[in-house]
């Protein structure tokens, strides 16, 4: 059982995926309370019909509660365990209670949890309210959830949050960058928007990446996302796929295939499948909002990327599958950053003054919303004139009128003079008031922009990039499935490379300075499941199974949330070790300060797509050095179980040495792994 809940300070549902098992539970506690008769429990009714009201009934009691120990001690519940062994888990974002709710473990669901608000920031940002009434952004972020978490049970990449490159030659390298080339070449053209980034996937591995000048760089976890887009369209075509088929054959299974109002399909089988349930009818394509749009085959999404200025700053994204396996994705800067920025800082110091988080910096808070409402009225000023400029001008009037009013109601004196942290009744309102306005104000700003001035633009550059790269289609398909595939002697390079290491069976390095991910393919069938042979010894083939690989990242993330850098465990059939460590920028190792068992305290979950794990764990262990000065990295082996620790020691060593000569030259040198 799983389901993911966002409520509203106001309790109600504004967005709920769940599975079979959890409608089923929901509906019998429902029954038990009186919420639901007993006959309508048993009338066999399609089951998306979980009404949105019974939730908020079932679930207001826990909620409440969660807010007041939040609001009132400081002290909000993390996660809470029932006696059916249901594990529910909390987090908070942009005053929406986020609820994670299963049978897994309480870690797993806090993953879920955090992806779901990451990808919200990335979907809609701080104006969570619109997944309520866009069915649109709502199936985006069902689809993408979809997409991560079939990703992260099967793809590598995903379970260690790092960006696997495509290992090819010279020379189709530098074709494939040179098509590239030409498609920022012609974006250049596009009036509103920034040519910033083209990129080629090649199923979920990065093909090549090019960038205009003074682009912002794209971070890893952004470019996982972004081939994460391309998987969820992949997901959502699969979906209609099925709905055809399931309407043509008009079987006796067709009784479990149903459709809510909103088009979305629903199996009512108990296959452990997920689907959304709306609380209200959609605004549908007709929306205020610019939702994604499809020209053709070309899908355009307008999403919010982190960059060093802004943690949300509005990009569109145009993407589309030139051949099977082979993706174009199209990233430009929409010209709003700045107007973000401003916004963005006016949303925080006005949520901090709701939560009375305002202590002594009161003037400071004051002083940072008077600067970001002045300028952002100077920078939409500067947006060329057109009817979409005219309605950020005039959202951005309201805010300023607003705010001046929360200043007349006494917000200023407040801030000033009060040292109670309880916000007085009548701020609170105009506040409360001036926040709604502002995520309005934003949505207009960085959301509702319409790409349909550059279609004919991106069509062209499409094309132009489809048939440079056409000769190339059919071998880097082949390619991908067989990157660097331990079990297979037609991959020379990375076969001749292991022969050196007698014993070892599989491993995962990731630089974790690039995120970057190195490793052999774990390859698998055409149902997904993993090949259980490799050929890894003379004598015979070794079983190494996706659940052997995955048990192990998560043996040694959570020894690594403990403070534990190095570590080396058995099974019955093979030896494992995991390592990171810490170099300068010459290469030079360094011994970290002592990590206790606490650290998983202020640390956030091992990864980089909710939040840099490596990043915050550099800042503790070498508090006071910049960050960006060290270089990290991290080294999963798997050897056969009759190889010793000396040995595994020595192959590490020489791995971490060597790996150039697989992945080309790297600034990386030999680490001390003891």
């Amino acid at each position: 059982m799983q389901a993911v809940l966002i409520f509203d300070q106001l309790n109600d549902v504004v967005y709920l995926r769940c599975d079979h098992r959890f409608v089923r539970h929901v509906r019998a506690m429902a029954a038990s309370q009186g919420l639901l008769q007993e006959q309508d429990l048993a009338e066999p009714q399609p089951m998306s019909q979980l009404d949105p009201n019974i939730v908020v009934q079932i679930f207001s009691p826990l909620v409440t509660s969660q807010r007041i120990m939040s609001t009132q001690f400081n002290n909000p519940y993390t996660s809470v365990s029932c006696q059916d062994g249901t594990t529910v888990v909390f987090q908070e974002y942009a005053g929406y209670l986020f609820v994670g709710v299963g049978h897994q473990e309480e870690c797993h669901l806090q993953r879920i949890i955090s992806m779901t608000i990451r990808m919200v920031q990335l979907v809609v940002g701080p104006c969570v309210t619109i997944l309520k009434r866009s069915a649109t952004k709502s199936a985006l972020l069902d689809s993408l959830l979809e997409a991560w978490q079939r990703l992260y049970s099967s793809e590598q990449s995903y379970l260690v949050e790092a960006v696997e490159r495509l290992v090819v030659n010279s020379e189709l390298s530098a074709a494939a960058v040179k098509a590239l080339a030409s498609v920022v070449d012609k974006m250049k053209a596009a009036k509103e928007l920034t040519p910033c980034h083209a990129m080629f996937f090649v199923r979920n591995k990065l093909l090549a990446l090019y960038s205009s000048r003074n682009a912002q760089e794209l971070s890893a976890s952004d470019l996982l996302f972004l081939n994460l887009l391309v998987e969820a369209s992949h997901v959502k075509e699969l979906g209609e796929g099925e709905e055809t088929e399931t309407d043509t054959e008009m079987n006796s299974e067709a009784a479990d295939h149903r459709k809510d109002d909103d088009g979305i399909e629903v199996d009512s089988s108990d296959s452990g499948e997920f689907y959304s349930i709306p609380s209200t009818p959609s605004l549908g394509r007709h929306a205020v909002l610019t939702e994604d749009e499809q020209e053709g085959k070309i899908r355009s999404s307008v999403l919010l990327l982190h960059t060093e200025v802004c943690h949300l700053t509005p990009h569109v994204v145009h993407y589309e599958t030139l051949s099977d396996g082979l993706a174009l994705v199209i990233v430009s800067e929409i010209n709003r950053t700045q107007l973000s920025v401003q916004l963005i800082t006016l949303l925080t110091g006005l949520e901090e003054m709701l939560a009375g988080n305002v202590n002594s910096r009161g003037k400071l808070i004051l002083d940072a919303c008077d600067t970001a409402v002045r300028k952002s009225l100077e920078l939409a000023k500067r947006i060329p004139r057109s009817k979409a400029a005219e309605r950020v001008e005039k959202a951005l009037q309201q805010v300023h009128y607003r705010w001046e009013n929360a200043k007349k109601s006494g917000v200023e004196d407040w801030l000033r003079n009060a040292s109670d942290p309880e916000v007085p009744t009548r701020v609170d309102a105009s506040l409360t008031s001036l926040v709604e306005t502002t995520r309005a104000a934003w949505r207009t700003a960085c959301l509702a922009v319409s790409s349909a001035s550059s279609a004919q633009l991106v069509e062209s550059a499409v094309a132009v990039a489809a048939d440079r790269m056409a000769d190339y289609c059919h071998f880097l398909e082949v390619k991908a499935l067989r990157n660097m595939t331990l079990g297979c002697r037609s991959a020379l390079t990375i076969n001749k490379y292991l022969e050196e290491f007698p014993g070892l069976v599989h491993f995962l390095y990731v630089d974790r300075s690039s995120h970057q991910l190195t490793s052999p393919t774990l390859m698998t069938d055409e149902v997904g499941e993993i090949n259980k042979e490799l050929d890894v010894s003379e004598n015979g083939a070794r079983a190494l199974t996706v659940a052997r690989v995955w048990s192990m990242v998560e043996f040694a993330r959570s020894h690594l949330a403990k403070g534990h850098l190095s570590l080396m465990w058995k099974d019955t059939t093979f030896s494992y070790a995991y390592f990171l460590w810490f170099e300068d920028g010459s290469g030079n190792p360094l011994k970290p300060g002592e990590l206790d068992e606490t650290i998983s305290e202020t640390l956030p979950l091992p990864g980089v797509l909710c939040e840099d794990f490596y990043r915050s764990l550099c800042t503790r262990a070498f508090p006071g050095m910049d960050p960006n000065r060290l270089r990290v990295y991290e080294l999963f082996c798997i050897h056969l179980g009759l190889a010793t620790s000396p040995c595994v020691l020595e192959h590490t060593r020489r791995l971490a040495a060597t790996i150039w000569e697989v992945t080309g030259p790297m600034d990386a040198n030999p680490a001390d792994l003891l």
